[in-house]
């Protein structure tokens, strides 16, 4: 009974409700509640109803001295503790199972395990650990043929890459899972429209996100109320607010209310302040600040990402349209500290990477099957060789995957210039060339002079395609041994081996002039006239560490400024 209700839920339980009330061996009514307590988990959403079920099981599991069926309980008592808004608890429960489980559970029940575990990541912040145990389930479902499962993971993965930004992906794997749900369960349909919603609306297209949420209210409506529903009304009394269905948008926002109300466990604190702070700040509304203030406190208190940033966002947006520019500032530093944090492990290319990674063991393992069926045929010969190729593809394309990423971390995304990383790592190596050959080497700040009024007279695309111009004449000027960094905004870096403080300013002599010879092409005009001001320091005078010598380079070039800017001077010897 459980194994067929894995492969076919909805006629699974319906053959086990109708058991389970006249069953009296432990372990037949033990398997027969464990059947129902998992469909009321996690297809119905009826945590109070799996609860009195589970234990009914692990107490006929215990008598029966049945492991298998203990841990099974143990991983559905787990999923309620997550229900409850305790998935650190229940993260760490699962975890002093997991040993047991790998050794005991089948591969069909290690999909339950994994997928539980996915949940408890997700709630506790750790989105990266929750987006590898569904690629790890989805594995599993290859093994044992499950199709039914696809749908339920393909919406895990795509609420997990929403969470991280990742709006694009989310918006695929939803839509798959929808179109696989064309008959399947309602809660499913009903979790798969709600991201697929989301992350429209994480693209733009409000639209699109609009017409599914229609469809998604017309669903819910006619389902009983759980704790997901609170999650689903957020999203729709967003996208409502921005298409203008302001009535939509404060019904839906009530229906969050209630509820969070009903179950205020988990996120639902976050998605019930979320829905009303849109309304407000939608109708603009006097209160529509503080909505939103509550709103992004309690998404860094639950610390939920997705709304963090959208709060913040707002926030910044509203304080500077009131012209109040230091909370408009804090906001967009939180904004920053909160997206910085949001992306700190670069989770979209780690998802393109998860990806491949699964596509090559999908590769391997059609590859071992095919070789067993067909070791005695000329066909086999043919497949192998077809799929070896195609595994060398995806080793091909992690390859590129990797060294791309490689380069990003060292170069400046702007000017494609080497960046701080790559500074702090190659200095000490040509200082310690320098003090080992008895060699000079100069290092100079170079800060373009008056870059603050292209921002203000031409705006910041301006800016960008002034400093993109830079990144490309800044090499030019400089010889091949010669190192140039984006050392921050407007301000480069150059390091100068075997060139001691004539040649450093033989060099800037030469950048300058092609500066003032720079016509940077924007809006139909000619940016130019570029000058800059600049510090030099030596290795030996300033000091014989990087430290020293940006030190001393940074008030020489603060010095230059003072001067009336457009100079290059030299530090003075410490």
């Amino acid at each position: 009974m459980w194994d067929a209700h894995f492969r076919a839920p909805e006629a699974g339980v319906a053959r086990a409700r109708a058991m389970h009330a006249t069953a009296t061996d432990p372990g037949e009514r033990g398997w027969l509640a464990l059947t129902l307590a998992f469909d009321a988990l996690f297809f119905a959403s009826q945590p109070a109803v799996a609860q009195p079920l589970l234990d009914d099981a692990r107490a006929s599991f215990t008598r029966a001295g049945d492991r298998r069926g203990e841990l099974l309980c143990d991983i559905g008592l787990a999923r309620i503790a997550i229900n409850e808004g305790a998935p650190i608890a229940a993260r760490e429960r699962l975890c002093a199972l997991e040993a047991g489980v790998r050794r005991t559970l089948s591969p069909q029940d290690l999909f339950w395990f994994l997928v539980v575990m996915a949940a408890a990541h997700f709630f506790a912040d750790a989105f990266d650990e929750a987006i590898r145990d569904l690629y790890e389930a989805l594995d599993v479902l290859r093994t044992v043929d499950a199709r039914a499962k696809l749908p339920a993971i393909m919406s895990n993965l795509a609420a997990a890459l929403v969470a991280v930004g990742g709006y694009a992906p989310a918006a695929e794997l939803a839509s798959a899972a929808l179109a696989a749900l064309a008959d399947g369960h309602p809660q499913l349909v009903l979790f798969a429209r709600a991201n697929l919603a989301e992350a429209l609306a994480g693209l733009g297209e409000y639209a699109r996100a609009a017409e599914v949420v229609d469809a998604m209210l017309v669903d819910a409506a006619a389902a009983s109320r759980t704790p997901e529903q609170n999650h689903w009304f957020a999203i729709a009394a967003e996208v409502y607010a921005h298409e203008g269905r302001g009535d939509d948008a404060r019904r839906v926002a009530r229906a969050a209310r209630e509820v969070h109300d009903a179950f205020p466990a988990g996120y639902n604190d976050v998605h019930a302040l979320w829905a009303e702070a849109v309304v407000a700040d939608a109708r603009d509304g006097d209160d529509a600040l503080e909505m939103l203030e509550a709103a992004a406190d309690a998404a860094a208190r639950h610390r939920y990402p997705a709304v963090l940033c959208k709060a913040l966002a707002r926030l910044a947006e509203r304080h500077a349209a009131r012209s109040d520019f230091e909370r408009a500032y804090q906001a967009s530093r939180r904004l920053l500290d909160a997206q910085s944090s949001r992306l700190s492990h670069r989770a979209s290319a780690r998802y393109v990477q998860l990806r491949h990674e699964y596509e090559l063991r999908h590769v391997r393992s059609e590859r071992d099957r095919e070789l067993e069926k067909r070791r005695e045929t000329e066909a086999m010969n043919a497949e192998l060789a077809r799929l070896n190729a195609d595994l060398q593809h995806k080793m091909i394309q992690i390859e590129a995957l990797q060294a791309q990423l490689a380069v990003e971390v060292l170069h400046d995304p702007l000017t494609q210039l080497f960046n701080r990383r790559y500074l702090d790592s190659v200095v000490p190596g040509l200082l310690g060339s320098a003090e080992r050959r008895g060699s000079a080497l100069s290092l100079a700040l170079v800060d373009l002079d008056h870059f603050k009024l292209v921002n203000d007279r031409y705006g910041h695309s301006a800016g960008d395609a002034v400093l993109r111009e830079m990144g490309r004449v800044l090499p030019m000027a400089l010889r091949p041994a010669d190192i140039v960094c984006r050392y921050g905004g407007e301000e480069f870096c150059l390091v100068l081996p075997d060139a001691d403080a004539a040649g450093a300013q033989k060099v800037l002599a030469s950048l300058a002039a092609r500066l003032r010879d720079l016509r940077v092409a924007w809006n139909g005009q000619a940016l130019g006239g570029f000058t800059f001001s600049a510090g030099v320091a030596m290795y030996g005078t300033h000091g014989t560490t990087l430290g020293d010598l940006l030190a001393a380079a940074d008030r020489a070039l603060y010095e230059a400024k003072d001067a009336g800017r457009n100079r290059v001077l030299v530090a003075q010897a410490t």
